[in-house]
């Protein structure tokens, strides 16, 4: 597989027609999210994602909402999450997860931490996830974080100082050498830590990529996370200007060159997540779990078919939340095809679609209702059916890749309207 294959170009053009499609939302009229189905409540747990919008500088590049990070403001969000919290315990949610993003989730760490404990103490969470960044690896600050968060992903992006220079994150986290030297200090303060780099990026080879994994096979993270280089298509003309065109097939040719070497130490988890081999495996949040609520300015909730966006305006969440309402702004409601359409994409992105589970979790008959999709992607030789179960092949991984690409690219895509439609008071 050294190029992108016919049934990839097709597959990434649908996807395209349909995130412009799907992801069209309207504004919501519900002044909370809606409680769970009493059928579930009792059988089912959710995730629960955690929005924090403040950054200490800001990445031209970067969709997500997120604000200059101000003490004073930043404060008094924590107090209007922990309130957005309390209300969705109201509703009657329970969560065995929570996944922390931003911004940068660790900026006020003892805000982030009473927030944490806030949600251990309100549901039965078992895992917490949260992102961070190279310069919030101080072992004093990890020690907080003991106990409390179980997967922290430090986005790295690469190692490479060219590249690093290219994207402004040289000046903002140090060179290749610093960051190598910081990894190796928190590796092993908490249960898992989580790589995060970006590959194909314009111009970069694979001596480049090859230099980044090897140095990730020394440093032996518990888990490395390897994305494909992704924009909206506002960003993609920013990239091209400051570092030029991104080639696809250059992606197509540096993916198989990050599974070829990564097969000796690591396991896959998903297409583009791999565990180090004898860690502890942390799966994707994305794959495990269908139903999610977001709490913070900027979150996104999936319920019941319906997709929920909250504000993206800090003054408006604000007032939202003192009000007694929750945060949710915008929606789009899905039908039960689209649902099932998307659900496959996820699993066979996370290594298996099984009928099993398909019939129990959506009350779905796999090979009936998705015939057409399974049938296509099984000629073009996508998957392959294992004990009524369907799984990638080599060739497939890099489509459910390309898929999952195209859907986050999307969402940046819904991001950046919300964005578009703040004023400066919002901010």
């Amino acid at each position: 597989m050294t190029h992108q294959n016919f049934s990839t170009k097709i597959v990434n053009s649908i996807m395209r027609y349909a995130t412009n499609k799907y992801l069209t939302l309207k504004p919501s009229s519900l002044t909370q999210l809606p409680p769970p189905n009493s059928t579930k409540a009792k059988e089912k747990s959710y995730l629960l994602y955690i929005h924090i919008p403040f950054c200490m500088t800001l990445c031209t590049y970067c969709s997500f909402n997120r604000f200059l990070f101000q003490e004073d403001k930043a404060k008094a969000y924590f107090e209007l999450l922990r309130k957005e919290m309390l209300m969705v315990k109201d509703l009657g949610y329970d969560f065995n997860a929570i996944y922390v993003g931003g911004g940068t989730t660790s900026i006020m760490p003892k805000e982030l931490c009473e927030t944490l404990d806030l949600a251990k103490s309100l549901f039965g969470i078992k895992e917490v996830s949260c992102e961070s960044d190279p310069n919030h690896l101080h072992l004093e600050e990890l020690e907080i974080f003991r106990g409390r968060i179980d997967r922290l992903s430090v986005g790295v992006q690469s190692f490479d100082d060219g590249i690093l220079r290219k994207v402004g994150r040289y000046e903002k986290f140090g060179s290749g050498k610093e960051v190598i030297k910081k990894l190796q200090k928190a590796i092993g303060v908490l249960p898992i830590l989580n790589v995060d780099l970006i590959f194909n990026f314009p111009n970069q080879t694979k001596e480049m990529l090859a230099k980044d994994l090897e140095i990730i096979k020394e440093l032996k993270p518990e888990q490395v996370t390897l994305y494909p280089l992704m924009s909206s298509p506002s960003v993609k003309s920013i990239l091209k200007r400051s570092i030029g065109e991104v080639s696809l097939k250059n992606e197509a040719q540096l993916y198989w060159q990050i599974l070829e070497t990564l097969k000796e130490d690591f396991s896959p988890l998903s297409s583009w997540a791999f565990s180090h081999k004898g860690s502890a495996i942390f799966d994707e949040y994305v794959v495990n779990n269908d139903e999610y609520v977001g709490i913070g300015s900027g979150s996104f909730s999936f319920l019941n078919g319906t997709l929920y966006v909250n504000t993206f305006s800090l003054k408006e969440y604000a007032h939202k939340i003192n009000s007694g309402n929750m945060g949710v702004a915008r929606e789009r409601k899905y039908s039960k095809k689209a649902q099932l359409q998307y659900r496959l994409m996820v699993e066979l992105f996370g290594g298996k679609a099984s009928a099993k589970d398909f019939k129990q979790k959506y009350n779905a008959n796999l090979e009936w209702d998705l015939f057409k999709e399974l049938a296509f992607l099984k000629l073009t030789g996508n998957i392959y059916k294992k004990d009524g179960d369907y799984y990638p092949t080599t060739q497939g991984k890099y489509l459910f890749l390309s898929m999952m690409k195209e859907f986050y690219i999307g969402m940046d895509r819904v991001r950046e309207e919300s964005r578009a439609m703040l004023k400066e008071e919002d901010m």
